[in-house]
């Protein structure tokens, strides 16, 4: 038997209380949230994490949240609206008012909380529990409101007590559970006693022990009841767009201006690809001054194409904040970004040749210009063959691993060949009136550099790939 979990494909949404302490007269479901409705980015969440099914519990507006969530609905996650009359009462109603709804594990959360699928995933992959699993976060001062957050005592990995009330307690509810249909008898229990809460029903499996928690204090998730707390909300997904492959020049000073330009963005209709064509776009237009030759047009053509870098971040950053992001996606900024270089390389080359520079630079250009068309080749090949994504960020080099020297050379160089390096170093020589000593470092570095690595990395690829095919013929045979 296969010890993998059943994967859970189901969801809980509650979404029928007034909300009224974030202010203003849009109801909370449809408040927005960088560019989507709270209610959206939960649904969104909860499909990244592996859920087709969402249940969602509506009462105050109902008929107005509805109507406003149809543009904001994807044909690969089915939405089943349940309304519960008695919107109300406390949120434990709302849970049994899906009831006849949902007769095996389910994920169970808020529109109000914000959290990254792999929360979800994380619940997911311990399998079904006996009653519920929360989500817990352990990071006690990190939390904004501690006064207003649902506090949880833990020992021995389950739940002992839970509520806004506790003074002892070792944890936070971050608002998101994997429940069975026990949760519902246990509900129903403490609402005979008088407290239809959620937390009265988990409290009742907790003295059974059938609650247990999952830690994902690590993961992003922040409860959005205030003004406040959307602000944080904002920060927290803003501060998540930093990548762990980011380099220095991408970290500290593309990234921050990048962020608000996508801070700006994501309230309009301007889409990904949109962005990544707009940013090849204002490197043609920096192409065209370096064509022209000369120290003010060089100097134009690399704060356009420095420019042009920074754009490029958005296009994934807005990706990222709407659930935008797809493969084909990835291809079209991979192929924006590439196409991008080569123009930019070559109008540079022409523009040095139109001034009075030694003939050297134009003939390293050339050369560079071939060595890096020839790597985009062997990175495009790699990525197509292995088809797990459409960014060369997926490519793996063999020097990566490597701890000999030539290796650990590598290493140290492998940030001069990401494009936000290297629009940086070209507008800083574009400053001091240096850009055509960039072809020959180009011509170098490509040739002795790029080109090998790319050409070793491609090749492993393919016979990587002929040994699976072999393997599984044989297994066939």
């Amino acid at each position: 038997m296969s010890d993998t979990p059943k994967p859970v494909t189901k969801a809980l949404v509650l979404a029928a209380g007034l909300g009224s302490r974030l202010g203003g007269e849009v109801p909370k479901p449809l408040f927005r949230v960088l560019g989507l409705p709270l209610l959206a980015r939960t649904l969104y969440t909860l499909q990244r994490g592996g859920v087709t099914d969402a249940y969602v519990v509506i009462g105050h507006e109902a008929d107005r949240i509805r109507s406003e969530m149809e543009r904001w609905q994807r044909p690969d996650l089915r939405v089943h609206w349940v309304f519960n009359p008695d919107w109300k009462e406390p949120n434990g109603i709302s849970v049994l008012a899906a009831e006849s709804e949902l007769d095996e594990p389910f994920f169970l959360t808020m529109t109000d909380h914000l959290f990254r699928p792999e929360a979800v995933r994380a619940l997911a992959q311990r399998g079904a529990p006996e009653g519920i699993d929360l989500a817990v976060d352990y990071d006690v001062d990190s939390v904004l409101d501690l006064e207003d957050a649902t506090k949880v005592m833990v020992r021995d990995g389950r739940i002992v007590r839970i509520g806004k009330e506790l003074d002892d307690f070792d944890a936070i509810d971050t608002g998101v559970f994997l429940a069975t249909p026990a949760l519902f008898g246990a509900i129903r229990e403490a609402s005979a006693d008088g407290q239809s809460s959620l937390s009265a029903g988990v409290q009742r499996l907790a003295l059974t022990g059938k609650a247990r928690v999952t830690d994902v204090g690590e993961h992003l998730w922040q409860d959005v009841d205030t003004p406040e707390d959307l602000a944080a909300a904002e920060r927290k997904l803003l501060a998540a767009l930093t990548k762990p492959s980011d380099g220095w020049v991408s970290r500290h000073l593309n990234r921050p201006v990048s962020k608000r330009i996508s801070r700006l963005l994501v309230d309009t209709p301007v889409t990904p690809n949109q962005i990544s064509v707009a940013a090849m776009l204002i490197t043609f237009v920096g192409a065209a001054f370096a064509v022209l030759g000369g120290y003010l047009n060089f100097l134009v053509a690399g704060a356009l194409f420095h420019f042009a870098s920074i754009v490029d971040g958005t296009d994934g950053e807005v990706a990222k904040l709407k659930f935008l992001e797809s493969r084909r996606g990835e291809w079209i900024d991979t192929v924006c970004d590439n196409v991008s270089y080569l123009v930019f390389i070559l109008a540079v080359v022409v523009g040095v040749y139109r001034s009075d520079v030694p003939d050297f630079y134009v003939y390293a250009g050339v050369v560079g210009l071939l060595a890096g068309a020839a790597s985009i080749v062997n990175l495009t090949s790699y990525v197509a063959r292995e088809r797990a994504s459409g960014s060369f960020l997926s490519v793996r080099y063999g020097y990566q691993d490597g701890t000999d020297w030539v290796s650990r050379v590598l290493q140290a160089v492998h940030f001069a060949g990401k494009r936000d390096f290297f629009a940086f170093f070209a507008f800083v020589l574009a400053v001091f009136g240096q850009l055509p000593l960039a072809l020959p470092i180009l011509g170098v570095g490509a040739t002795l550099l790029l080109f090998p690595a790319t050409l070793k990395a491609n090749l492993s690829s393919y016979l990587r790939r002929r040994r699976q095919a072999s393997d599984l013929s044989s297994s066939g045979a």
